[in-house]
């Protein structure tokens, strides 16, 4: 067994000790998976659109650029800006971060993350979907939503509370 699979093997054991062998899919979880999502971007609230978003992506709904796209479309679509549910036409920083891919570039880069999405694990899906930041907002809470369905899908079960220190642990893992 490789390296990381016995590490993903270790952490899942150690998730299932601290908060139970199952997670049950519902409102009130989505809603607290958001509103920590949420907690990790600053603000407090759930937006509206956050739980069909969620539930847009759960379980294992993204498979083609279109969902990310829809996904996108429907977290944003509060903010009632011409730009939500597309790709970013502009160059964008978060921060002092400039090192994001040109945005002329990001349409082949999204092509190529879905080329190998199915292969790509809860880890590799989120960082490189972050790594690219395809959109002009909201690519954090894109990510954790990606990530999520991964990471269930890989059979990762852990109380949403946990997902902030979980979540900083698979970017510190990933180092982009």
């Amino acid at each position: 067994m490789s390296r990381k699979k016995k590490g993903d093997e270790a952490l899942r054991k150690v998730v299932a000790e601290i908060w139970g062998e199952s997670l049950i899919i519902n409102e009130h979880n989505i809603e607290k998976f958001m509103l920590e999502s949420n907690t990790i971007e600053g603000e407090s609230r759930i937006n509206p659109g956050d739980i069909e978003a969620v539930e847009s992506a759960l379980p294992n709904n993204i498979m083609m650029i279109e969902d990310i796209l829809e996904i996108h479309s429907i977290l944003g679509e509060y903010l009632k800006e011409d730009w939500v549910g597309r790709f970013r036409e502009v160059n964008i920083r978060v921060g002092d971060n400039t090192d994001f891919p040109e945005a002329k570039k990001v349409p082949p880069l999204m092509e190529a993350y879905m080329f190998n999405f199915d292969k790509m694990d809860s880890w590799e899906a989120h960082n490189r979907f972050e790594k690219i930041h395809p959109f002009r907002d909201l690519n954090g809470r894109m990510g954790r939503i990606i990530w999520l369905m991964k990471a269930l899908k890989e059979g990762y079960r852990f109380g949403i509370p946990f997902l902030q220190m979980y979540y900083y642990q698979t970017l510190e893992r990933y180092k982009i």
